[in-house]
């Protein structure tokens, strides 16, 4: 074989190995750059996870929305978030309670299956706020403070969403407390848990971008 020939294919693929092994570094970097904020995300406002033990009206507490089952009663996910904000409700930690959720169309009135489900569970009509703009974590947070005024507020969802939750409220200038939500072991736990992780990549740019 010619020695300039040999030569040219050793040069070749000692260039596409140093290809190779410059995006295996930027991918490394960079998946720990994700790693760090998914860190930043669930850890930063951990240790305002409470019990309520603490908690005396008058407080406000944000029950997140959670989706609505076929015939448009509250989701499992969403049952169990009423359920524990109507025990600190019955054990006087928190006096009322903004339910917020996705009211964007006709068919889809997250809101007031909410409402229904905690009035039929007896929680008092004077004891619910609506908020039936929350879209989405970050648009219920933001809320509490531009359309209720809000500086404080006790949010109450499952802990595997409640880190990101308090997250997103407290960096957007509410001071937020939370309490995780009952939890009854859902189906596709596994999907949420790893759902949560991109969402807090998504919590991180939300805030520092938006």
């Amino acid at each position: 074989m010619d020695i300039g020939i040999e030569k040219a294919e050793f040069k070749s693929r000692h260039r596409s190995f140093r290809f190779l092994k410059g995006c295996f570094i930027v991918l490394l970097f960079l998946c720990f750059i994700v790693f760090l904020i998914i860190w930043r995300v669930q850890t930063k406002y951990s240790d305002k996870i409470t019990d309520g033990a603490e908690f005396f009206p008058p407080n406000v507490g944000l029950v997140l929305g959670a989706g609505l089952k076929a015939k448009g009663a509250p989701s499992d996910i969403l049952e169990d978030r009423i359920l524990t904000a109507i025990e600190l409700y019955k054990n006087n930690r928190i006096g009322k309670f903004i339910m917020s959720g996705d009211n964007s169309s006709v068919d889809h009135n997250e809101v007031e299956a909410m409402k229904q489900f905690a009035l039929a569970k007896g929680l008092p009509e004077e004891a619910i706020i609506l908020d039936p703009a929350g879209l989405s974590t970050y648009n219920s947070c933001e809320r509490v403070k531009s359309n209720f005024g809000l500086s404080k507020v006790i949010v109450i969802t499952q802990k595997y969403h409640l880190r990101r939750a308090l997250y997103l409220c407290n960096e957007q200038g509410v001071e937020a407390s939370g309490v995780p939500a009952r939890d009854r072991g859902y189906f596709k736990q596994i999907k949420y848990s790893f759902r949560e992780l991109l969402a807090s990549v998504q919590a991180w740019v939300q805030v520092n971008f938006n």
